[in-house]
């Protein structure tokens, strides 16, 4: 039995209500699926201690920000250095969004945001002669399309401050 197969239709009607607005009151989502508050309310309490549901969070949009560039960096990372002691290394970076360790000819492709191209070039060029870095590949977004059509995957991303 996999994870969605012990979430019954209500605990996904929740979900997908959480998901488009996560200020939405007990009471409204009960109204919304026909279900006590109360009901409700148990429910988000139990998804949350089964860990379906890890924290509700602010979705920023970074080009409101003044981050108007996204680049996707491919990352191959020496031999010798173990992939999570680079990835402490890209902590380090303000402008990492997402860090996802990936198979084939690359070990991790990173999101970096960016307040302009500029910006874009001086981070490369930072990433790209880290001791660690045997080879990087980097790509400008065009234009995202967010499938989840929520978060953009910046969800839990701590902007910095534009320069």
């Amino acid at each position: 039995m996999t994870k969605r197969d012990e979430l019954d239709e209500t605990d996904l009607k929740i979900l997908k209500l959480l998901r488009s607005d996560a200020r939405l009151s007990f009471r409204e989502i009960g109204k919304q699926i026909h279900v006590s508050t109360g009901t409700v309310s148990d429910r988000v309490r139990n998804l949350q201690e089964r860990g379906v549901i890890k924290g509700f969070v602010t979705a920023v949009a970074p080009e409101k920000m003044g981050y108007n560039v996204t680049m996707m960096l491919e990352l191959s990372i020496k031999h010798d250095i173990a992939l999570s002691e680079f990835e402490e290394t890209l902590h380090g970076f303000e402008e990492a969004s997402c860090i996802h360790y990936v198979t084939g000819d690359w070990d991790m492709m990173v999101l970096m945001r960016c307040t302009d191209q500029n910006h874009a070039a001086e981070l490369l060029d930072k990433v790209r002669t880290l001791e660690a870095v045997q080879a990087c590949k980097s790509h400008m977004v065009m234009k995202s399309c967010n499938l989840c059509g929520q978060c953009g995957c910046d969800c839990a991303w701590d902007a910095p401050h534009p320069k």
